[in-house]
């Protein structure tokens, strides 16, 4: 019998079917994956890159940002303080409310201001006081009106009017000569209340925040501390 003839496979093309097989595998497993997300994978890489590029920005700024929120946190502070009617600024109120009336108080009482029984604070966590006002003057009817409307849209405070007594005082005695009805009108015009008012002014007092004033109790004491620490290094 023949013998059978061998078929030799040279080893080049072992290698070959073995690269081939990963490259399958390869392709398989990562690049057809790959391809499918690419464009996810693009847009997330520029979002990121554009994210990097605000936070450069704002590295390099930073000094400006910072002088820019100080600059505004100070004109937000002058702009509360003028707009703001506390127990201390009352006196005044009054003042600019007399420019509009003929007439002087009587009396004129102005409470120190109180913490408000319920709690109330602001946004920024200043605490609602409120300062009790009484006070009592002579006026006509329309100079009255004119008083409360002030208090009521005119002034940069919240009042509140609690309580108002008004007593009529007594008319004029009739002038000899003149007619009832020209006595009545004038009577009438001219006719005179004794008024009190007792009002409430509501108003947050930033000083007795106490955010702030652990804020500034821990700047001082971490100035202190550094203080110390230097004066023991000398």
């Amino acid at each position: 019998m023949d013998k059978k003839q061998q078929i030799t496979i040279p080893k080049f093309l072992w290698v070959l079917a073995g690269i081939l097989v990963v490259c399958i595998i390869f392709l398989i497993a990562v690049q057809l994956p790959f391809s499918g997300k690419i464009d996810k994978y693009n847009s997330d890489h520029a979002s990121a890159e554009s994210q990097i590029n605000v936070y450069k920005d704002y590295l390099e700024h930073t000094d400006e940002v910072t002088k820019s929120i100080n600059a505004m946190k100070e004109e937000c502070s002058k702009m509360n303080d003028s707009l703001m009617i506390n127990a201390s600024k009352a006196t005044d109120d009054f003042r600019d409310m007399l420019k509009n009336v003929d007439y002087d108080p009587q009396s004129l009482a102005i409470a120190e201001g109180k913490a408000d029984k319920k709690g109330g604070v602001s946004s920024t966590g200043d605490p609602l006081y409120v300062s009790t006002i009484r006070f009592n003057f002579t006026a006509t009817e329309q100079k009255l009106v004119e008083t409360l409307k002030y208090f009521e849209s005119k002034s940069k405070g919240s009042y509140f009017v609690s309580k108002i007594s008004i007593v009529e005082e007594e008319p004029e005695k009739k002038k000899s000569g003149e007619s009832s009805t020209a006595q009545e009108s004038v009577t009438t015009a001219n006719r005179l209340y004794n008024t009190n008012v007792e009002m409430s002014l509501y108003y947050f007092d930033p000083s007795k925040n106490k955010a702030n004033s652990k804020k500034a109790s821990g700047t001082s004491s971490s100035s202190s501390a550094a203080s110390g620490s230097s004066a023991a290094s000398a």
